[in-house]
């Protein structure tokens, strides 16, 4: 009787054994057959696969939203939660030469945009990237020939306001005074800003942020990773009006900033 079991009880291992190893074989020879399909036999399957595989890596790199023309500069459709304007070249004559010095960008809030892209009351950004390397003295230089009369004339129009009778307020005209001083105490930040390098090399950016109106900063500026803020509005709205005011530097630059925000 125990011989009898026993004997039986090795086939039965036996047979366990054989219907595992085909099972296993067969699992394998599936998984082979597949990917030799895969591999060698479908390209419609290794198209979709690359496919896959390039657009997984495109989710992944930041995507550029415009090249502004003359200098080939790229920049991206949004920052800081800002939408993309438009872009422009900032252009100098030397000699007989117009010298591309630098692409600039303007970017705002799309969800409170204006037409009026000077005064409206909504965040703003001017970014700047240089297309040659320049002295930051001279850069500065540039800045502040084109601010201090802006700066001046901002005051004058602020002094000489009158009020509903039309009789001249000498409060008004103190006030104006004193915001402009702030102004150009204010504006030597954006020098110091600037001086972490005596030259700004090519591809340098620059960005200036507006802020909205009743807040305690009035402009952000960050260049080379150093952030500077600024109290004056009347100093922020001198530099937006360089680029979006009646006599911008670049007139092309300022047509597509406008042309952006009537899309």
């Amino acid at each position: 009787f125990f011989q009898s079991h026993a004997h039986a009880y090795r086939i039965d291992c036996i047979r366990t054994y054989i219907m595992f190893a085909r099972a296993t074989a067969l699992s394998s020879s599936r998984f082979s057959t597949t990917s030799t399909l895969g591999s060698s036999f479908s390209p419609s399957l290794r198209r979709a696969r690359r496919h896959h595989q390039q657009n997984g890596r495109k989710d992944c790199v930041k995507t550029k939203a415009a090249v502004e023309p003359a200098t080939k500069i790229s920049f991206d459709d949004t920052s800081n939660s800002l939408t993309l304007l438009g872009t422009g070249v900032r252009e100098k004559k030397i000699a007989i030469l117009n010298v591309k010095v630098y692409a600039v960008a303007m970017y705002a809030d799309k969800s409170k945009l204006t037409s009026d892209l000077l005064n409206g009351d909504f965040e703003k950004e001017i970014l700047i990237q240089l297309n040659m390397k320049v002295e930051a003295s001279d850069f500065f230089k540039a800045l502040e020939e084109a601010l201090i009369p802006r700066i001046s004339r901002i005051a004058t129009d602020m002094a000489t306001k009158e009020d509903d009778e039309g009789n001249f307020m000498t409060t008004t005209a103190e006030f104006s005074e004193e915001r402009e001083d702030l102004a150009l105490k204010e504006m030597e930040l954006i020098r110091n800003g600037l001086s972490g390098a005596k030259k700004l090399e090519k591809g340098t950016k620059v960005r200036f942020t507006f802020k909205e109106l009743g807040g305690d900063v009035a402009m952000v500026m960050e260049s080379s990773g150093v952030e500077t803020t600024f109290k004056s509005y009347e100093l922020a709205k001198a530099l937006l009006d360089v680029y979006v005011g009646d006599d911008p530097i670049s007139v092309e630059a300022k047509k597509a900033f406008e042309a952006g925000a009537a899309r």
